[in-house]
């Protein structure tokens, strides 16, 4: 490494680092820097050590170029550089009392500006400007050559004091596998981002909260903790991605594999060495490189969201469903039935054709039907297909066969929920519209301008980056007012999602198209009359979608960038944030060479 890189050690104040996240200097890389867990208690903690005056663990940062310019990636330590910030954003108290925005010129701006509102009580002055100079140690890892970022990171953690297990599995693997674990991990907590690399700043949007903050994810809403499958503290350990990779394997295998933490590490190329641990791994990346990995995301997510449907249905947790009296850690009862509805769902292509009837056969079927071995440590493989096989024959007779294109494989709850939350980080690629008829208790014609400005900010979402995916979604409101008012005029309420408020556009489409395909018809046509490029027509009416979020249809529209920039009525847009911009005359040659390179 020596030969590649060097290393600097300082020390630089907090006010010289909230100056720098206010740049989006800070770099997060979510193939090794995942979950953003750290408890408000623990986030007190730390900044207790700060105000005493305590050392702190040192910050690791690699000195990264993008094409924005020098960039700083967090190797160690965005715990920690989430706290201080978090703490100066009045996210939260220190012992009852926030950091005064008044001691620093950045803060004072940010409140004078409306940015950021001063909570009370505040801490004393002369404490936050200790705080403020207080020197965080820094060692910046400058690359010269290939990158070893992946490599440090786990070196770093090898100790495991940081980490899990399964963290240092999963850190900078590259694999086929470690990918759609890693995605299927996001996806189904909640905390998925369209990009592997987000700034500092945007991580808080899909952090995982304890308490019900504003922002992120409360982790008792996230489906493994809110079914008492999987612990909160299991869950800041990785557990939820180790049964996701068990499952992942066990899909994808021509035979059954047990589950253990040698196996693990073996699918992982983790800690070892000759022959006969590559060949796990090279087998499932075979299998996997044969089914596609978006194939295998998709048939493994569109089983999540059949087991959340169930759920939902039932009126239970997914752990009282199964148990008269729940029981604590039922992750391999979730897995058998996971198999079962596997099989019925995937392999023979078959629907649910009696939903009542099935709640009615897993009610209790971890009692009466499914009996597992006792302990921990290896599972055999026999067991799983044998216990799997016994709930696959019971629950069988509640399905039939499919259609040959069945539109449910394309309603999931899970992947609407992520384009959700992604747009908390990627917000210049989302926008939310709650319908096209004004909310008004009179007679409403659909607002054609509404309309219009959708298209012209899709057309400026495929401008703002090249080979970018834009989407609007119809029947999401984009804040509690005007769900509130929703509801209000069509008497209908709405579903709350994180801080997103589900509509659904079925009154809408009800009360003024008559239901809701002429609804889908109207959009389309309105389609073809708006000034874009036929391409770009095209590209908006083939990717028009309706799905169904519980009992709430949503339209969701979606453009793809083309190799030359949208147009919209002779000219060219992008979007920054949530406003669109015209692009002038004498940045076209900027725009064009985005696109040219």
């Amino acid at each position: 490494m020596s030969d590649t890189a060097d290393l600097s050690i300082k020390g630089e104040s907090i006010q010289s680092l909230y100056g720098s996240y206010l740049k989006e200097t800070f770099l997060v890389n979510r193939r090794y820097q995942r979950k953003l867990v750290w408890t408000i208690e623990e986030k007190r903690s730390f900044l207790d050590s700060i105000v005493n005056g305590y050392p702190v663990p040192l910050v690791l940062l690699a000195e990264v170029k993008t094409d924005a310019g020098r960039k700083l990636e967090i190797i160690d330590g965005m715990q920690r550089m989430n706290a201080i910030m978090s703490f100066i954003d009045q996210e939260f108290d220190l012992h009852g009392k926030y950091f005064d925005l008044d001691t620093m010129a950045d803060t004072k701006f940010l409140k004078d500006n409306g940015k950021i509102t001063q909570k009370n009580d505040i801490l004393d002055r002369k404490k936050c400007a200790e705080i403020v100079r207080y020197q965080i140690p820094l060692s910046v890892y400058q690359e010269s050559g290939g990158s070893h970022i992946d490599e440090v990171f786990r070196r770093l953690n090898s100790g495991g004091r940081h980490l899990s297990k399964q963290e240092l599995r999963q850190a900078g693997a590259v694999s086929k596998f470690a990918s759609i674990v890693r995605k299927l991990a996001s996806n189904i907590r909640g905390d998925s981002s369209a990009s592997d690399i987000l700034d500092l700043n945007s991580m808080k949007n899909i952090s995982i909260t304890n308490r019900n903050l504003d922002y992120g994810i409360s982790v008792e809403d996230i489906f493994w903790v809110k079914n008492n499958i999987i612990t909160k503290e299991a869950l800041r350990q990785s557990q939820d991605e180790e049964v996701i990779a068990d499952i992942v394997a066990w899909v994808s295998a021509d035979k059954g594999l047990r589950s253990s933490s040698d196996i693990l590490n073996q699918l992982y190329n983790f800690n070892t060495d000759g022959s006969e641990e590559t060949s796990i791994s090279n087998a499932i990346e075979i299998q996997i490189q044969k089914v596609n990995e978006d194939v295998v995301i998709s048939n493994i997510q569109f089983v999540f969201d059949e087991i959340m449907e169930l759920v939902s249905h039932s009126g239970k947790t997914f752990n009282s469903l199964l148990f008269e009296n729940q029981q604590a850690k039922i992750s391999r009862y979730f897995q058998i039935v996971f198999y079962a509805l596997y099989k019925l769902l995937v392999e023979e292509e078959k629907v649910v054709a009696d939903r009542a009837a099935l709640i009615e056969l897993l009610d209790g079927a971890g009692d009466r039907i499914i009996s597992l071995a006792a302990g921990g440590g290896n599972w055999s493989a026999k067991e799983k297909q044998t216990q799997s096989d016994a709930l696959y024959g019971v629950i069988s007779k509640c399905f039939e066969k499919s259609n040959a294109n069945d539109p449910a494989r394309n309603q999931w709850v899970t992947r609407f929920e992520n384009i959700l939350m992604q747009s908390s980080t990627e917000q210049a690629l989302y926008d939310f519209k709650v319908g096209m008829h004004a909310l008004s208790e009179t007679e409403a014609e659909l607002d054609k301008e509404t309309f219009s400005k959708i298209i012209k900010t899709l057309t400026s979402m495929a401008n703002t980056f090249p080979n970018s995916v834009g989407y609007c979604l119809l029947g999401v409101a984009d804040n509690k007012s005007t769900a509130e008012r929703h509801k209000a005029i069509y008497g209908k309420n709405y579903i709350s999602y994180s801080s997103f408020h589900i509509t659904g556009i079925e009154s809408e489409a009800d009360k003024f198209h008559g239901d809701i395909d002429k609804y889908f018809t109207k959009i389309v046509q309105l389609i073809k009359n708006e000034p874009i490029s036929d391409r770009d027509k095209d590209n908006i009416s083939r990717n028009i979608t309706t799905i169904r979020y519980f009992d709430k249809n949503v339209v969701v529209m979606k453009i793809e960038s083309d190799s030359k920039p949208s147009v919209y009525d002779n000219k060219y847009f992008v979007r920054h944030g949530s406003n669109v911009d015209e692009v002038l005359p004498q940045n076209f040659g900027e725009l064009f060479a985005r696109f040219q390179s």
